[in-house]
């Protein structure tokens, strides 16, 4: 049965006593065949602000796809399709992106294609498993990409979903004030101005029930942002929230500030502000994180 209300979130992030600055930081299917094949068109890349971008599909996507960002794409490099169908050598994995940045050596049971998952889905089967993560900026509507997946899943199959919401948030008022607070909050209009929302994640629940999704789970979590936290599971946790951010920081912000108005120097400028607030443990700043793990059918696959 479906759960309702917002799960409660304990307060399991405690600061250590003598915050300092912390700078340790740096450191499915065949081919599902009847969607696009790959022409000379999927390999013009747009060139904006010394950054290249995906011209396939709408062309709206706001993420570089340059060697820089492509761990973090989508599919990306693939990585994460890979090392699912290594584990599960008796399941067909399909990855799918806008851009064919992924490796041609794979497991025999994982295949990628190039498609927009914002025009019609064409895949000729139905799959068991669908998983996004980290999507949020992507789709103009997430309602329509839930009742596209929830029609091509077979019965009794199961969508998982993860994505954090912006802004940060803090419960010690420690983030108010901050540059890094600056920059969520112009990230959020900046994200809105084109129709891809960044707070789109504490919505999925009812959109998912709109499309016909039952049984579903949904968990939410802090994400520290940086190593602040006490206990050394969530200073662990903060220490990879900070590297992500780090290592993404200029390619998820100068095509969507750029786009608010902002000059290539002053999203620079904002940004060498933001690594230094990332990096403060002073600040007691965190991520909602919300993980849905869905079925169908009140049965799942076996």
């Amino acid at each position: 049965m479906a759960e309702s209300g917002d799960p409660a979130v304990p307060n399991i992030l405690e600061p250590e006593n003598q915050p300092a600055e912390d700078s340790g930081v740096d450191e499915a299917i065949d081919n599902a065949s009847s969607t696009q094949s790959i022409s000379s068109s999927i390999f013009r890349y747009r060139v904006e602000n010394g950054r290249t971008y995906a011209t396939f599909g709408s062309g709206e996507y706001s993420l570089p796809n340059d060697e820089d960002e492509q761990e973090r794409l989508g599919t990306g490099t693939g990585i994460w399709a890979i090392e699912v169908a290594d584990e599960h050598p008796e399941a067909e994995v399909l990855g799918v992106d806008l851009s064919p940045i992924q490796p041609s050596m794979v497991p025999l049971n994982c295949r990628f294609e190039i498609d927009d998952l914002e025009d019609d889905w064409t895949f000729k089967h139905q799959f068991d498993f669908i998983f996004i993560r980290s999507m949020i900026a992507s789709f103009k509507s997430w309602p329509d990409i839930f009742s596209k997946a929830f029609e091509n899943l077979e019965p009794g199959g199961y969508i998982e979903v993860q994505d954090n919401v912006y802004p940060l948030a803090s419960d010690d008022g420690t983030i108010h004030n901050t540059d890094i607070l600056t920059w969520s909050e112009l990230m959020v209009q900046a994200a809105n101005k084109i129709g891809r929302s960044i707070t789109v994640a504490s919505k999925f629940k009812s959109m998912l029930e709109d499309a016909g999704f039952i049984d579903i789970v949904e968990t939410k979590k802090r994400i520290p942002m940086n190593r602040w936290p006490k206990r050394s599971r969530y200073k662990e946790l903060g220490t990879w929230s900070c590297y992500m951010l780090q290592s993404s920081l200029e390619g998820i912000s100068m095509g969507l500030l750029t786009r608010l108005g902002l000059t290539v120097d002053e999203v620079h400028v904002l940004l060498a502000k933001v690594r230094r607030d990332l990096l403060s443990t002073k600040i007691h700043g965190y991520w909602y994180t919300y993980d849905r793990p869905l079925s169908r059918q009140t049965i799942g696959v076996d």
